[in-house]
């Protein structure tokens, strides 16, 4: 504990003997010394505990079209009927693009998003249960895996825990001089204040894990998920009316992001854990 760690700092530093060139009556000042030591370790012990990024969940995603002859209403309902057991996804969710680029509308219908746990549990359940999507009306691209860091979830949102809902993503750069912690707590408190005036939502950092682009030209994706359909919408009026959490290239933020894609979010499947 920093506490502890502070009271050796203070004991060795009582034990030393004066300065060369001191004498012993130079209290002040190798008071002085010690305390600006002692200041400086529980300032680092502090900062170091706001800037810690928890490890998050590990999520697959990959980018599909719909078959010819099947609409998404019959895609979800063929997903929720599919057999599970341990060696599924904790979690699985289907998006819809709505406010994309016209590129991702040209060439997908849908993103699947599958969470894991970890990177070990990922490769042992996907490992026993063989590939799911392959049995949907389905063609899909590529997966790759992201890091999921929740930043905010609000009580709304949890015990909503919603079918579907909206959702808005952005991709976002580190600046210059600034780390991913520094991302991670300037989301949460800016988080925190769209909560306090109202908003119900679930913040979520997604960090790249595995596979997609070498050189995206982004850091991380920041996503937000309504509690219901038209959270979202309230969310964006919340900065229609000068509230932010996403800032511009100009500001001091340790991070920017681009506009946000609107999409709708479809829950298939939650474990019970």
């Amino acid at each position: 504990m920093p506490r502890l760690n502070g009271e050796i700092l203070f004991k060795y530093f009582e034990k030393q003997a004066p300065f060369q060139g001191q004498s012993k009556g130079d209290d002040m000042t190798r008071i002085y010394l010690i305390s600006t030591t002692i200041l400086l370790f529980f300032m680092t012990s502090i900062t170091s505990a706001q800037q810690m990024l928890p490890a998050g969940a590990v999520v697959r995603t990959i980018n599909c079209t719909i078959d010819e002859g099947f609409t998404f209403d019959e895609v979800v309902e063929r997903a929720r009927n599919l057999d599970r057991d341990d060696s599924s996804a904790q979690s699985v969710f289907m998006r819809r693009p709505i406010y994309t680029t016209a590129e991702y509308q040209e060439n997908w219908d849908v993103q699947i998003a599958a969470y894991y746990p970890s990177y070990s549990e990922m490769l042992e359940r996907r490992s026993a249960a063989g590939n799911t999507t392959g049995r949907l009306p389905l063609s899909c691209g590529n997966p790759s895996v992201v890091r999921a860091i929740t930043g905010h979830q609000s009580q709304a949102y949890q015990d909503a825990q919603p079918d579907s809902s909206t959702m808005l993503t952005r991709f976002c750069s580190i600046r210059a001089g600034t780390n991913i912690n520094h991302s991670y707590n300037r989301i949460k408190t800016a988080s925190q204040s769209y909560a306090d005036a109202g908003s119900d939502e679930l913040v979520q950092m997604y960090i790249p894990g595995l596979g997609g682009p070498q050189n995206p030209g982004y850091d991380f994706i920041l996503a937000e998920v309504g509690s219901s359909m038209e959270k979202i919408h309230e969310r964006l009026d919340l900065t229609r009316e000068g509230l932010r959490l996403v800032t511009s290239s100009n500001s001091t933020s340790p991070f920017s992001c681009n506009r946000p894609a609107l999409w709708t979010t479809t829950a298939i499947y939650r474990s019970n854990d």
